[in-house]
């Protein structure tokens, strides 16, 4: 199993994936201290670190923490799969967003819950999205057009993607990722992306000691958002 979040594909989520709607719509839960799990490059972290929110953030990937600290320096930053997540104190809040089932197993993504549940302080409450849509993911090759961004620096770089193989079986599909960029540099990283559904994880976030689980929509109609308490009382999300 592995993620793609390194390198040129690490400057290309920093320099385009800035949009964060979700900054809005899960402040109510915000609940200090916070922990963003999966940070990534800082989308959603940075805009609460710079109103002063107490927060910290973890991130498989080095080359995204690296990124993110360039925007939050003084931010407790660490690396981690969420499967490993021992963090250095505890939470009233844990944010998870757009991170569930990237680069791991399903043992992992199971271990991973029981891992966001501890982190929490009694009564604290796990924030986790999760797109859910149809699945029909099939093997394809390297498209015939990438994608090609400018950075604010002036770096072009173009991606191109191929859909290696897909277990349909465990809702599981393999991919890989080229980059290239003006400069020379040329990439490959494999990702893997889980699919799980609300039938699978409200049981999963209950077996893991959540006391209370409710499912609201997200940002996008795609997404379902699992606000989850430890074993305290919930806030509704405003719409």
């Amino acid at each position: 199993m592995s993620t793609w979040h390194y390198g040129l594909m690490a400057d290309w989520w920093a320099a385009f994936n800035l949009d964060g709607p979700e900054v809005e719509v899960y402040r109510p839960y915000l609940r200090e201290p916070v922990l963003d799990a999966g940070c990534g490059n800082g989308r959603l972290l940075v805009p609460w670190y710079r109103e002063g929110v107490d927060i910290d953030g973890c991130d498989v990937s080095a080359d995204m923490i690296a990124r993110c600290r360039d925007a939050a320096p003084d931010a407790t930053l660490w690396v981690t799969p969420l499967h490993e997540l021992d963090p250095p104190r505890r939470y009233r809040t844990v944010i998870c967003s757009g991170v569930f089932g990237l680069g791991s197993t399903r043992a992992e993504d199971e271990q991973a819950i029981a891992r966001l549940h501890d982190a929490l302080e009694p009564g604290g409450t796990l924030v986790l999205d999760n797109e859910e849509r149809e699945w029909k993911w099939k093997p394809r090759d390297w498209g015939s057009e990438p994608e090609t961004r400018t950075t604010p620096a002036g770096l072009d770089i173009s991606l191109w993607s191929r859909v290696d193989w897909v277990d349909n079986d465990d809702h599981c599909v393999h991919l890989t990722i080229r980059a290239e960029a003006s400069d020379g540099r040329r990439e490959e990283h494999g990702l893997t992306m889980r699919w799980w559904y609300r039938e699978e994880i409200v049981p999963l976030l209950e077996r893991s000691g959540f006391d209370r689980v409710e499912v609201k929509p997200g940002v996008e109609e795609r997404i379902v958002v699992y606000v989850a308490s430890r074993d305290g009382d919930l806030q509704p999300l405003p719409r």
